[in-house]
This record gives structure tokens, sequence and C-alpha cells, in this order.
């Protein structure tokens, strides 16, 4: 059941959907104190790995320091070159390609060519910015300030269920994307909230909104939740679901026929069923664009039975396709609602089965209020 009793308009104003100055403040207020998913912890498991990315327009590198995992700034302290290329790698030093100057876990600067060129060189002031790192299940996260929470103090709840569900060994990555996305990082985030899209956006795969009846919300002060439990009445969707069973069947797994689908505030959505995790992470570019970083898990086996093994795997490709057609078929409205609220009179009216929206930007309200008290 939703929990609220009337429609609501949204404490957000159009602007907030294009404006420059008003998208710097929000990076401000909302990502550099909140923990982020930069990639996967296994790709950094031996000395010298390394996986670069970023993270609301600050490039990270977290690398692997004889054991214990380091997230830098991505850019040299002499003439500012990326030191290394986004995506994972693994390097015996970390160098630049320009000059070749090289950092250890501290950031500080270590060998320099020709060091007589910086007689007076300050390594404090020209090290390496170092950001806390920390990891769930196999997800990596990182924070961009010194302050604020834990990872596991702002996952709450959450931080056992992805533990469990991204846990090597037990769930396996069957897909991994990114996509750019024409719109404001809120509108993607905001798509996903929401089930009243379906019966327009998704005709062909989810088919319609299941219905208050068999829906749940749950409204927290940083997660919001989906839950459904709603049988399949398309002849697909039955399909996909009597066969989802008879591959939980040979992982020894009793089907909930349950799906979730979790909100961490600010940008990071997680979508759960028997079979599959997917990790969608949506990072702002700019004021109109922004880009989802998606991993999706499947439920593998441990043990070396050949046929369990093999159906794992064509169970997580099939998810993967699946997936893949859900996001593009959302993809493409997110220009067409750019190109709206940029131009829209009023704040968006958000209807009782869209309360998840409001709680979304009631957040994002009262993190805008407590910096421009601050400030």
């Amino acid at each position: 059941m939703y929990l609220a009793v009337h429609d609501s308009e949204s404490p957000l104003k159009p602007v907030s959907y294009k404006d420059p100055d008003l998208h710097r403040s929000e990076i401000d207020a909302l990502f550099t104190g909140a923990w982020h998913v930069i990639g996967l912890a296994s790709r950094v498991s031996r000395d010298g790995d390394y996986l670069a990315g970023e993270i609301a327009g600050i490039p990270v590198v977290v690398r692997n320091f004889s054991g214990t995992r380091v997230a830098l700034r991505n850019v040299c302290s002499h003439r500012h070159s990326q030191l290394v290329e986004p995506g994972c790698g693994r390097s015996e030093r970390l160098k630049c390609p320009f000059h070749g100057w090289e950092y250890g876990a501290d950031g500080r600067t270590r060998r320099i060519p020709e060091p007589r060129n910086f007689p007076h060189l300050d390594r404090e002031k020209f090290r390496l910015a170092v950001y806390s790192v920390d990891v769930c299940g196999d997800l990596l996260f990182v924070k961009i300030s010194p302050d604020g929470p834990t990872l596991k103090e702002w996952l709450g709840e959450m931080f056992e269920r992805l533990e469990t569900w991204c846990q090597p060994g037990n769930w396996q990555l069957s897909a991994q994307r990114s996509i750019p996305y024409p719109a404001n990082w809120k509108i993607p985030v905001e798509t996903s909230l929401e089930s009243y899209h379906i019966p327009e956006v998704h005709p062909k795969t989810f088919g319609k909104d299941p219905g208050e009846t068999v829906t749940s919300h749950t409204i927290g002060s940083r997660v919001t939740s989906f839950s459904t439990e709603s049988e399949p009445v398309r002849l697909p969707e039955k399909l996909l679901s009597f066969t989802e069973r008879f591959v939980l069947a040979f992982h020894g797994v009793t089907p909930s026929g349950r799906y979730e689908h979790h909100h961490i505030f600010p940008n990071l959505l997680v979508s759960h069923t028997d079979s599959m995790t997917l990790i969608h992470s949506v990072i702002p570019a700019t004021a109109e664009s922004s880009v989802g970083h998606v991993w999706q898990f499947r439920r593998c086996s441990s043990g070396r039975n050949p046929v369990v093994r093999a159906l794992s795997w064509w169970w997580g490709k099939v998810m993967a396709i699946l997936a893949q057609r859900v996001l593009n078929e959302d993809l493409s409205i997110y220009s067409k609602v750019q190109a709206g609220v940029s131009c829209a009179l009023h704040s968006a009216l958000l209807g009782r089965c869209e309360e998840r929206i409001l709680a979304f930007h009631e957040y994002i309200s009262r993190q805008m209020n407590e910096r421009d008290v601050v400030s």
C-alpha cells in the first residue's frame, strides 16, 4: 500500500534541472559528503591493481598499495596530467605519464625525475588528496569529504543486504555498463522511483503497474524502498517466472517471487530478486547531463556441478539482456523530460504512487537549506 493520502507539489523548482549554479550547489550539498560506488573491490585485490573513475566531477583512482586500498585524486600535482586512464589496470608504481612523477599511498611524491629542478618543493602542499574508501560485499565505495558517517552508518540497514547480495562466491558479476544520460541526474533517479510510467514506457517488458494492493512503500530519512510479490499475468512474464524458479531449484533456493527496489540518497539505486541484483549509480556530469554506472550480479554456485554453473551463467545473461532493454526504454524518455522541465512553469505534481519522489525531493531541499545556513 502507499503511505500518502493525497497528491503533493514538489518542493523543487524546474530551474534546479538546468541551472549551472544550482547544479554546483547540489554537488556540494549532496555528493561530497556521500559514499559512492566506484567499482568492484575484486578488481583491486592485488598489489598494484587500480580502478579509476569520476565522482561528481572529481577524478579518483583507487589503488592497492601492498594490500591496502587507497583512494587518491587522479591528477598529478606537477602539471595536472591524469595519472591513469579511467577503468581498471595494474602498474608497478603510481606514476604520471607526462613527466614521470611518482606517488605513494599517502599521496606524497616519491621519485621525481631531476629533483634539482625543484629545490624548494613543499611535499605536503603538492601531495595528492586522499579520500575515504571502504567495501560492502564486492562494492567499492569512496567518499570525498573527510567528515561524516562511516559507510556502514551511511547505508544503515542496507549495508547487510548489499553485503549479502553482492558477496563474492555467492553472487557474480554478469554485466557492467556505463550509460550517458541526456538529462539532469535527478531525472533517471526519479524515473526508477515510480511504476506509474510502466504502461507507457515499458509495455513490452514490465507490461503494467503492479498496483497499490500488491505494492509496499517504505520511506526513511536516507532510504526509500518498494517491494511487490505480484503474480505474473502475461505469458512472457509467466515463462520468466517459471524459468527463474527452475534455476533457483538447482541452487537449492526457495523462490519468494519478491521484487525489491531501494533508493539510497542521493543517487544509488538497487534492484533485487531471488536470482539477480542490479546496482545503478547515477553520477551528475553537467546541469543537463549525467552518467549511469550499472553493475549486475547473478546468483552463482559454489559447487563444481557443470550443469548448475552453466545454468547460472545462462540465466545471468538472460537477465542482463532484459535489464539492458528496460534501461534503454527509460533512456528513450529522458531527453523529452529534460526538454520539458527546462521550460516548465511550475513545480511537478506528484501523485500518491510517486511518494518516493516526494521524499527524494524533500531530502534535496533539506540538504540545500542546511548548506545555505552553514555558508
